[in-house]
């Protein structure tokens, strides 16, 4: 039986498809574990401060982060987290949402890391990118 991580990243990969990002952008998450984020629908590899939260992340909730969409709130800027987590039986609940252009994510405030949350979020795709549409 394959272990929970190789099984969560086949989800994601599954995930990304779903939501048509890029192709070649699920190539190398596959290939090489690569993470992209959408700023305004584009997309950019990330960095190593995101790296790093990224990695905490699915360390302290033993979850799979496959996507990033970044945009600017009245909070201050936001990094949408869309991961795989570890509860399997509720997979077919968040492809359900990711059906309507709902994703329950981790939402990382950079400029006041204490109001980052978990909670639902629109977005929307635009030619292979994310945007967050609320």
């Amino acid at each position: 039986m394959e272990d929970l991580r190789q099984l969560q990243i086949k989800e994601a990969i599954k995930r990304m498809k779903l939501i048509r990002i890029f192709d070649r952008t699920i190539d190398e998450f596959e290939d090489e574990g690569l993470i992209s984020k959408s700023i305004r629908g584009g997309l950019y590899w990330i960095d190593d401060e995101d790296k790093k939260r990224v990695q905490e992340f699915e360390e302290k909730y033993n979850a799979v982060v496959y996507s990033i969409i970044e945009n600017n709130t009245e909070l201050g800027k936001v990094q949408a987290l869309f991961y795989v987590s570890k509860n399997i039986d509720e997979w077919n609940l968040d492809v359900e949402d990711l059906e309507n252009e709902i994703s329950n994510c981790y939402v990382y405030n950079l400029d006041c890391p204490e109001f980052s949350e978990f909670g639902a979020i629109g977005f929307r795709n635009t030619f292979g990118g994310l945007v967050r549409a609320y």
